[in-house]
């Protein structure tokens, strides 16, 4: 056997190896298509809600009255859940909003604990916003905050990009207002949850009046980006390999 072929096999095991141990179904979501992809649980689903039909490739969400996350989760959610494991999630929130308290973005959530690790949006009647960092009810504890710097609205609209990490028990929040802005940091902070943890997306009008239409881009899984197929992809290096 000609040392080609020896290292050939043995770049061979390694990938197999190394797909074999990373292989793993992408969270990723671009609302492509008309539907939600597989995996994807709704909590408290909403009244009127949409995948394309109201914007192409984007998901659309009429939040629903009396429904907030703070001290207790009443919101709707659309969530995946996952094992205790790091994660990097991020989506794109386009919403119109008028009520005197409007909540939407992303959340880590424990139903074992009946906890959560958020970055929220957060409208308020007279058209501002700000975005927060939050745990239940607490926003003052290390790497938590009420109103993320820089991060105000005061016309009844926003456009964010919003992230959420977890390595180990920190998590860490980001945003930015535009695709190629650079991230603006928020965090972290170290929070232990159980899992599995509900990687949500989520939106909601606390109180019996107002509106907010909510619509998500993308949910994007930033360490699998893609569903993993080993076996396609050993045979595409193997194929490239033989040609050498």
């Amino acid at each position: 056997m000609s040392r080609t072929t020896l290292g050939s096999c043995a770049l061979i095991a390694c990938l197999t190896l190394a797909m074999g141990a990373s292989a793993a179904e992408s969270l990723t979501d671009g609302f492509d298509g008309g539907s939600l992809r597989a995996g994807w649980e709704w909590w408290q689903e909403p009244g009127d809600w949409d995948v394309g039909d109201t914007e192409a490739g984007w998901l659309t969400i009429q939040a629903d009255l009396n429904r907030n996350l703070w001290q207790a989760d009443t919101t709707t959610r659309l969530f995946q859940a996952v094992p205790d494991a790091p994660f990097d999630v991020e989506t794109h929130l386009a919403t119109t909003f008028d009520g005197n308290s409007i909540v939407g973005g992303l959340v880590a959530m424990s139903k074992a604990d009946d906890n959560w690790v958020t970055l929220k949006f957060w409208g308020h009647g007279d058209g501002t916003a700000q975005l927060q960092y939050q745990t239940k009810g607490n926003e003052n504890g290390p790497g938590l905050v009420g109103a993320a710097p820089g991060s105000a609205s005061a016309d009844g609209t926003a456009d964010v990009y919003m992230r959420l990490a977890k390595d180990g028990d920190s998590y860490t929040s980001y945003w930015k207002l535009a695709e190629g802005d650079d991230w603006t940091v928020v965090g972290p902070t170290e929070f232990a949850l159980t899992p599995p943890i509900e990687l949500s997306l989520y939106a909601g009008v606390d109180g019996a009046a107002g509106e907010m239409l909510a619509q998500f881009e993308y949910f994007r899984d930033n360490i699998t980006p893609f569903d993993v197929e080993p076996a396609g992809k050993l045979a595409t290096t193997w194929g490239r390999l033989r040609t050498r």
